[in-house]
Parts: structure tokens; C-alpha cells; sequence
């Protein structure tokens, strides 16, 4: 893919004269990974001008200022976010593709994918935007924005915002930024442990902890997608299990065995499953939808390779849904607590001490509830393709809405080449 950058801008919010406001991190902000999170909107032609889009995107920011902020610290020398002032602003890149968008149709997980975007190591810009026209008039809307700042119901909210804003319409859903449903009990009171499974033992080897950290080379991994039509989750998974769960998790409880067995894991081994769950309607009162931030927390399942295989897809739906329902609303107040009690110290993630292979460990994200292809930039153009660049990750799922298909799941999945070959060829096996 010959992508050719044109220019790049900033927008910039507020007085760069003024003093910057502080937006402290919550504790579901410190548990975010800190990375640019990088995902791609295929449009067909006609489609809004460059700057058509630039000029909304600056009015829609008006309402995310976070996004155009910038990592600080606080008068109390906490990190949080700096809005306003100097610095910050978010990045816009004007680019060309000397290929047609429909030589690329459908899109499939490619390391080409990174020249549609500005790089994400050390990005200087907490949002960066890249607009690559190809040589058809198709347009792909390249864009990153770090993890810290906003999970995917945020960046759902955002970019809806950002196409009603070029479509000319009022913004229908705007952000809540009230932090006030976030406050600790007093005393704060954590009733979970949250050492160990989500931020590493301020005491080393506390109740035994230990983290293997294993690195391969980048490029042994490779992300595909597979494709799920509607018919084939209802008639083929679920028609066969006496209980009834949800639709992710019965697909997911299919793609964990289906990892398990590509990956090669032995019967006595142990495979665990991270599911990212939204704490907005777990806490009580719920939070809004339109909270702007982060807002999640992971639920942790774990079995026996010989458990998880034998017990077949009933046996993975349930050890998935048993977790994703322990996430309730004390589990959120205690995280809540938890970050009040540990506020002054320099938490740390133990996702962070991985590596970039997971194995035996699978990171499932679901994006299935966050509207992304409703996303209309106007013109006149459809939306061919939603999908996440590239990730160098062994052992990441993404379960994203499919553009193209009446109630179709596309799944994201990155794996060492070899067993992603396999995946592929037993993803849609019933055994």
C-alpha cells in the first residue's frame, strides 16, 4: 500500500495563555493500558471534503476537551490529565493511497494498516486523526487516541458525535463528565482483591505472585478475522446448549476452545480468559451510557486445557458468564475503594508485565454494544469496513459489529502464524 502524507494540523482548544485545568484519573483510568488504541472507518465514495471533516471535527471536540489534553501532574503532583494552556491540541494528517479503496475490499488485518496512521510510539498528541484518500475517492478514516483517556463506549460516543456534527445535525448524545457516581465509601472499604489480578503486589511475591514474561518477535504474530453470520451463532452454537446465554458469550466460550486447541495446550495445563466488562450499568445508581472516560474493569475465567475442551461449548459459556456477572456492583465499589485507599502510589498493571505474548491467557474486548458502524459522516458514502490496525499482540480478541451482514459478528484475532493458520481452519467446526 503507497500511502503519501500531505499535511498535518493541530487543533488546538481554549486560551493557550491560560492556566490548564486538571482532570484527575480515576482508578479506572489508571487501570487502562497505556497505549493508542488504533481503529479504521472505510468509507466508498462521495464522501465530505478534507477540510469539511477537520472543521467538524474541531466543533465536536468543543464537547470532548479531554481529548485534545495532555498528560500533567496535579498541584498535589498526582498524574492526570492537563486541559487548556499550551501544548496538548489533537493531531490532524491529510494523506493519499495511489491504490483504489476496492483493491483492498473486503479490508483484512494487514501490517499496511500502520501507514494509514501518524505513528502511535511516543504519539505526542493524546488523538491523532490521519484522512487517507485513495485514488477511487474512497476515504479511510485512520484514527488513535490513548487508552487513559477513553475506553470504547467513550470513543462510541465520540465518533457519533464527530459524523452528526459533519451531517450537520445536533449532537443527539452528548459526554457526562461527573465523577460523583465514582466516590469511595468512607472509610473506603475493598472487599475483592484486586492485587495480583489486575495491578501487581506493592509487596514482591505477595501471596505467591509471579508473572513469566515472554516476548517473540513482532513480526511471528498475525491478526485475522473471522466472519460469524447470524444463522451460524443461533443454529449451530446455541441451538445445542440447554442454557441460554448471551450471544458473546457462547461465541466467545466457541473462540477460547478454538485458540485453546490451535495453540497447542497441553490437558494439564491452564488457559484463562480476560473479558473487559462495562461498569456503567453494573454500578448503582447506573452511569450514564454517555460517561466520557474509562469505565471498565476485567473479569477473570480460568480452566484446565482437559476442562475447558471435554466440557465443550456449555462448559466455556458458563465459566465466561459466571465471571462476567461477578462483576457487580460491590465488585465496582470495591475497585472503586480500592484506587481511594492507593491513590498516592504508582500503581501498576500486570497486563503490563506480559510481554507481547499472552499464551496461555486470552484479552477479549467486546465492541459490539458500542454503535460503531452507525458511524455517518454524510456524503452520500457507505461504510464498507470497521476493524482495529494492526496489533503485535499474541492473545487479543475483538469482537466487532459486521458492516456488512444482517447481525453478523466479525472477530478479530491476534496469534503467532502458525496457530492463526490453524484457527482458521477449525474456526467454524462444531467439535
Amino acid at each position: 500500500m503507497e500511502v503519501h502524507v500531505h499535511s498535518s494540523t493541530i487543533i488546538a482548544q481554549g486560551n493557550p495563555n491560560a492556566e490548564p485545568s486538571e482532570v484527575p484519573f480515576t482508578i479506572f483510568d489508571r487501570s487502562a493500558i497505556n497505549i493508542h488504541v488504533a481503529v479504521l472507518f472505510a468509507y466508498t465514495p462521495p464522501t465530505p471534503t478534507n477540510s469539511a471533516l477537520t472543521e467538524a471535527l474541531s466543533k465536536t471536540l468543543v464537547h470532548f476537551p479531554t481529548l485534545t489534553g495532555r498528560f500533567g501532574y496535579s498541584h498535589r503532583n498526582r498524574p492526570c490529565l492537563l486541559i487548556g494552556g499550551r501544548g496538548g491540541g489533537a493531531l490532524v494528517v491529510e494523506a493519499t493511497v495511489a491504490s483504489s479503496l476496492s483493491d483492498h475490499l473486503p479490508l483484512e488485518p494487514s501490517p499496511d494498516f500502520e501507514l494509514l496512521h501518524p505513528p502511535r510510539k511516543e504519539a505526542k498528541h493524546l488523538l491523532q486523526v490521519q484522512l487517507n484518500r485513495f485514488k477511487c475517492g474512497g476515504l479511510v478514516i485512520a484514527v488513535t487516541a490513548h487508552h487513559k483517556v477513553a475506553d470504547g463506549q467513550s470513543m462510541s460516543t465520540f465518533f457519533i458525535a464527530w459524523g452528526q456534527t459533519a451531517r450537520g445535525v445536533p449532537i443527539d448524545c452528548l459526554p457526562v463528565y461527573d465523577q460523583s457516581w465514582l466516590k469511595p465509601r468512607c472509610p473506603p472499604k475493598p472487599e475483592f482483591q484486586h492485587w495480583g489480578t489486575d495491578f501487581v503486589p506493592i509487596q514482591p511475591n505477595q501471596d505467591g505472585f509471579t508473572v513469566h514474561r515472554v516476548d517473540v518477535d513482532p513480526a511471528k504474530i498475525t491478526n485475522i478475522l473471522l466472519r460469524y453470520c447470524s444463522e451460524y451463532i443461533t443454529a449451530k452454537l446455541k441451538a445445542n446448549m440447554k442454557e441460554k446465554y448471551t450471544t458473546f458469550e457462547t461465541l466467545l466460550g466457541h473462540i477460547w476452545r478454538k485458540i485453546t486447541i490451535a495453540r497447542g495446550l497441553h490437558d494439564g495445563e491452564y488457559t484463562a480468559i480476560q473479558v473487559a466488562v462495562n461498569g456503567r450499568p453494573r454500578l448503582k445508581p447506573a452511569v450514564p451510557s454517555a460517561f466520557f472516560g474509562n469505565l471498565a474493569v476485567d473479569a477473570h475465567a480460568k480452566a484446565s486445557v482437559k476442562q475447558l475442551i471435554e466440557g465443550g461449548l456449555a462448559e466455556a459459556a458458563r465459566l465466561i458468564h459466571e465471571a462476567a456477572v461477578s462483576i457487580d456492583s460491590r465488585f465496582m465499589q470495591s475497585f472503586i475503594d480500592f484506587g481511594a485507599m492507593y491513590e498516592d502510589e504508582d500503581l501498576v498493571l500486570v497486563y503490563e508485565l506480559h510481554g507481547n505474548m499472552l499464551s496461555p491467557i486470552v484479552e477479549a474486548n467486546s465492541w459490539l454494544g458500542f454503535k460503531f458502524q452507525d458511524v455517518d459522516i454524510g456524503g452520500g458514502g457507505k461504510l464498507q469496513a470497521f476493524l482495529p490496525s494492526w496489533i503485535p499482540v499474541e492473545g487479543m480478541v475483538m469482537f466487532l459489529p459486521g458492516v456488512n451482514q444482517d447481525g453478523g459478528i466479525d472477530v478479530f484475532v491476534s496469534l503467532l502464524e502458525e496457530h492463526a493458520q490453524t484457527l482458521r481452519q477449525i474456526s467454524h467446526s462444531l467439535d
